[in-house]
């Protein structure tokens, strides 16, 4: 039987038989295969109108964080002003210059209206540290309210009235001869404005003065000097009397201070000083020279024993002033003794 060959030439039936085409292998093209890309599975499509999965929620914060980080803010504000204050503070203006008037000026008004200017100026009284304003000064003459700056003015120009008041134009400026208060210590940032007020009849000084920032010692904290000048002044003018020069008034034979508490600086405070009895004079021991012989020192330098020696001590007066803030707290006691003889009338 002879064996059957393949038609390898067209018939009429091959037309209608369809190969498998050689782009294609295994039923995937050719091009797919080129590109390296696997086709599509068919369990994965999705219909399009099918929504995405929601996102994942974010864990809320703790609130222990919102707490720290507020502390740590605020312990931040705080020190960067502290140590502004502390390191570098901002500086003072000039005595005198445009700044200077200005603040001085809100100065005078805040002073103006502190209840105890208002009241001494309103009535007499008879005014100290444990008496109450309105229980006060029943049969006592009113007060006299001097110049501002009586306690370190030599010639302050005063009020008769105690309800008169001047303007700061016909306040007489002579020439200041007390450097230290009028010159150094002067200023916004000194002593800046006060308020004084005279007893004649007990001898009574309450002033409202004011320690600026540069009379600060410690940042925040008034200087112990500029306490001990402004009492140290009070005392003098309750001896020499309204009218009277400071500068003829000697300087107290002693003068001791005791600082009971902080005094703060920019703030008003209330001086108050009374005059005390003079004291009688005592008798000294009998004063004996010492042997020449045992003197250590030449005769040509030895003339301490030659000198004469008063066998009685001058009567002295004894002035005590207080440093009191607005609260009425004593912030810092002061007592001096003054001669008999330097009290004026």
């Amino acid at each position: 039987m002879p064996l059957l060959r393949p038609i390898l030439h067209p018939t009429p039936l091959l037309p209608h038989i369809r190969l498998p085409s050689p782009l294609k292998r295994n039923g995937i093209p050719q091009r797919l295969l080129n590109s390296g890309s696997a086709p599509t599975n068919v369990n994965d499509l999705r219909p399009s109108f099918e929504a995405p999965p929601p996102p994942p929620q974010k864990k809320p914060r703790s609130l222990f964080i919102y707490i720290w980080g507020t502390t740590f803010v605020f312990f931040g504000l705080v020190a960067g002003h502290v140590a502004r204050s502390f390191v570098a503070p901002p500086p003072f203006p000039d005595p005198e210059s445009r700044e200077d008037r200005f603040r001085l000026e809100v100065l005078r008004r805040d002073i103006d209206s502190l209840d105890i200017v208002k009241a001494l100026r309103a009535e007499g009284y008879h005014l100290h540290s444990d008496t109450a304003l309105n229980d006060s000064g029943a049969g006592k003459s009113g007060w006299r309210e001097l110049d501002f700056l009586v306690i370190s003015d030599p010639s302050g120009t005063k009020l008769e009235d105690a309800s008169q008041t001047i303007s700061n134009e016909q306040m007489l400026k002579p020439e200041p001869t007390r450097t230290l208060t009028q010159k150094t210590m002067a200023g916004s940032g000194g002593l800046g404005v006060q308020r004084a007020f005279w007893n004649p009849v007990t001898r009574e000084l309450i002033a409202v003065v004011f320690f600026g920032g540069r009379l600060s010692g410690w940042p925040g904290l008034a200087h112990g000097g500029a306490i001990a000048t402004v009492l140290q002044d009070g005392l003098s003018r309750v001896v020499a009397g309204p009218d009277a020069i400071l500068d003829s008034v000697p300087s107290p034979s002693s003068l001791s201070l005791t600082y009971a508490r902080p005094t703060q600086a920019n703030n008003f405070y209330v001086l108050r000083a009374l005059l005390s009895s003079p004291s009688d004079g005592k008798t000294l021991p009998p004063h004996s020279d010492p042997d020449a012989s045992k003197s250590w020192l030449p005769w040509s330098k030895d003339f301490t024993k030659r000198q004469p020696v008063s066998s009685t001590i001058e009567p002295v007066v004894e002035a005590s002033g207080t440093i009191e803030n607005m609260a009425g707290q004593v912030c810092v006691r002061a007592k001096a003794s003054f001669p008999a003889s330097a009290v004026r009338e």
